[in-house]
């Protein structure tokens, strides 16, 4: 599927309900175990005072809910990303847009189909042209996307500035291992592999912040429960 960027706001509804679906859904489960900690918290500190118990709770509950709204925000805004680059695919429209305005006015095959970059001596740019090309040509791109209301600017500028990293980093990589950028080369890989390589990597990082917090939050609870019971009986 193909998606310029100047299209990308009549995706906007789909990507915002992924979003706002992923948040609600995040932030209610973990306020919902946030309220079993809380009870179990009250329950263990019920032999004192009530207010002991209750200050407990509502701290477990506070940490929950504060919890909840972060990890919520961050599946929300890795949930859009990845519907973009997994099902949408604008990885490789944005890849080969940006490209478009680094070669622009340099022709890629001449009448005889020959390739008139590397006949030029452009077969290998140096790395820092080339990421000077990439910086403008996503300043070009971006200045495109200046339109339309908050969220589509936002959104438009989150996967271009994920496809300027991705396509950075592999620039670097390739005059690393071959003294030059091969700037037709790292176009045709990044085509085909961008949106799955950015869906993995966001997917990885995702599922760190969620085990993170699956784990972290539970040990925080019973931590401050125990260290309370642990005041009250000395």
């Amino acid at each position: 599927m193909n998606v310029d960027v100047r299209q990308i706001g009549s995706h906007i509804a789909k990507l915002t309900w992924v979003g706002v679906r992923s948040f609600v859904v995040t932030s209610v489960v973990t306020w919902l175990a946030g309220t079993v900690m809380a009870a179990l918290s009250y329950y263990y500190l019920r032999e004192h005072q009530w207010f002991y118990g209750a200050i407990a709770a509502v701290v477990a509950l506070t940490e929950s809910l504060t919890t909840g709204v972060l990890l919520g925000a961050k599946r929300a805004v890795v949930m859009v990303a990845a519907h973009g680059f997994g099902e949408l695919r604008m990885g490789r429209a944005l890849v080969r847009l940006v490209f478009e305005r680094m070669l622009v006015g340099i022709p890629t095959e001449d009448a005889d189909g020959q390739n008139t970059l590397a006949r030029r001596g452009f077969k290998r740019l140096p790395l820092a042209q080339a990421d000077e090309l990439l910086s403008s040509a996503v300043r070009s791109v971006v200045g495109d996307a200046e339109q339309g209301g908050w969220l589509r600017r936002t959104v438009q500028q989150w996967l271009l500035e994920a496809v300027r990293k991705y396509t950075l980093a592999r620039f670097r990589e390739e005059g690393a291992q071959q003294g030059g950028v091969d700037l037709l080369l790292v176009q045709a890989e990044l085509e085909e592999n961008i949106d799955d390589a950015i869906v993995e990597k966001l997917r990885a990082s995702l599922q760190l912040w969620t085990a993170l917090v699956i784990l972290g939050l539970p040990l925080l609870v019973a931590g401050q429960t125990w260290i309370v019971i642990m005041v009250l009986r000395s």
